[in-house]
């Protein structure tokens, strides 16, 4: 879907969870778009990410993961695709292996962080304790 710069909304604060999810739903839009973006459209949706950033920061939204370890998480990516455990058996070794992991006991090694990232797609940054 080709969007042109004049259909976008004009850049205005986000004061409403209805205006978020139209500002979320425009983002991935764009995404889609891929190459074809224009200078012009990538200043836009640079500007539009910031938006949303900070009526997430101000609505309780976003996530403050200096408090959220790897296994953390694993237990929420787990939870929100309704996978179990033994689904980071490929990434994280055998199944001892993830029980010491998700028990504590064991941190993850740069490989399994790099594993849980391509196949997840889980920010790296976030497996990293």
């Amino acid at each position: 879907m080709e969007m042109e710069l004049q259909e976008k909304p004009s850049l205005k604060v986000i004061e409403t969870d209805t205006e978020y999810q139209e500002a979320l739903d425009l983002i991935k839009v764009m995404l889609d778009m891929g190459d074809q973006k224009a200078i012009e459209e990538e200043n836009y949706l640079e500007v539009l990410a910031i938006l949303i950033e900070k009526y997430e920061e101000e609505s309780g939204y976003k996530v403050n993961t200096s408090q959220v370890d790897a296994v953390a998480v694993l237990n929420y990516y787990l939870t929100e695709n309704n996978l179990q455990q033994k689904s980071l058996i490929p990434m994280l070794g055998p199944a001892s292996r993830v029980s010491e992991i998700m028990n504590r006991k064991r941190k993850l090694s740069l490989k399994q962080i790099k594993r849980i990232n391509e196949a997840f797609k889980i920010p790296v940054r976030l497996l990293i304790d």
